[in-house]
């Protein structure tokens, strides 16, 4: 029998860094063998000795499943994102947080905002070895089940994975009401509450989102024969030629990816009419999209004031955002709403307040 006499050493604890809002200090949990030990606000103290993993706020972190073609590289998932976002796609980074044929799941955030907190953390001395969305830290949900986390700054967290094998993610202000009911009231929900949760994932286990890229250390040749270095350099001429090789096939799917989009075309100026037709088509979805966003914060605005209403039901159809409205006394003036953003709208019955926005031509 074989005794091993070294002696274990435990792992370092994780300091867990959660960037607060405008007006709100940053939150910090340390985590001692994946069991919270100490927690505070503001700069964390400086004689913790810990691991530190940056945590994106659930509210700053988008969540998509998507359908992907096979051999897409990282720096175009964002174009398969397009449509979906305010952002251009060079404003925002994505992770990978699963993936099976023909589908990627993506972790979304804004890029100069992650920088923002990156270099807070680098203005405490304190260097990221990790970074992982809120959503992570509750664990992993099995089938027909999930977490439901209120977090007791008026926001309401939710992940559950659904009978499709489909995970779900959630951040739901409280003051909207009740959470919509699809896929959530089909769900077994353990309930979570507290700035942190009691129970989190295995942090170890937890892939880096989202990584810092390194410090490239500067090259140093050791000392040998003359033909190591000629190696090298066989070596690098081989990897030029393939990078142009590559190169040159991008360029060809590019050309085959324009030509999908826009058909063959007879000159170069047919190209590029229809490219600009496509180009002003796109800028009319964007600026629909912020005129909805606009409206939304409004009424989020007034909702947050008149706590005597709630949001029934909202759909957006890429024209016109419906929603319905419950509630005692006074409506919002819909015509002000509508007009503050150049859009039309439509009231129907008293007492139901079915409101139709129209956003633009399609």
């Amino acid at each position: 029998m074989i005794v091993d006499w070294r002696r274990k050493r435990s792992a370092r604890p994780w300091l867990l860094l959660r960037p607060g809002n405008v007006d709100q200090p940053w939150d910090w949990l340390l985590v001692q063998g994946n069991q919270p030990s100490r927690h505070g606000k503001g700069q964390p103290p400086t004689d913790l000795e810990a691991r530190v993993a940056l945590i994106i706020p659930a509210a700053s972190c988008s969540h998509f499943h998507m359908s992907a073609p096979p051999g897409l590289k990282r720096d175009e998932w964002p174009l398969l994102l397009e449509d979906r976002l305010l952002q251009a796609a060079d404003d925002v980074l994505c992770a990978c947080l699963g993936r099976s044929p023909g589908q990627l799941r993506l972790a979304v955030v804004a890029r100069a905002q992650l920088q923002v907190w990156r270099e807070q953390c680098a203005g405490w001395a304190l260097n990221i070895e990790r970074c992982w969305t809120e959503m992570q830290l509750l664990p992993a949900p099995a089938v027909g089940s999930g977490w439901r986390w209120q977090r007791g700054n008026g926001l309401e967290l939710l992940r559950a994975t659904t009978a499709d094998g489909l995970e779900h993610w959630l951040c739901w202000p409280q003051r909207l009401g009740q959470e919509p009911s699809r896929p959530w009231a089909e769900l077994q929900l353990n309930s979570v509450q507290g700035s942190w949760p009691t129970q989190l994932q295995c942090l170890d286990s937890l892939p880096d989102l989202f990584a810092a890229p390194r410090q490239r250390q500067p090259l140093k040749l050791p000392r040998g024969p003359l033909r190591l270095a000629v190696g090298c350099l066989a070596m690098a001429t081989l990897w030029a030629g393939i990078w142009v090789s590559q190169q040159w096939r991008q360029a060809e799917v590019y050309r085959q990816q324009v030509l999908a989009v826009t058909g063959e075309q007879a000159t170069l100026h047919q190209a590029s009419v229809a490219l600009k037709r496509l180009g002003e088509v796109h800028s009319e979805r964007q600026l629909r999209l912020r005129k909805l966003q606009d409206l939304q914060a409004q009424l989020d605005l007034w909702l947050g004031k008149n706590s005597g209403w709630r949001l029934q039901a909202v759909r957006f159809d890429g024209q016109r955002w419906q929603l319905r409205l419950d509630g005692e006394g006074r409506a919002p003036d819909w015509q002000a709403l509508a007009k503050s953003v150049g859009a039309s709208v439509e009231v129907g019955a008293a007492g139901q307040w079915p409101v139709v926005f129209d956003l633009g031509a399609a």
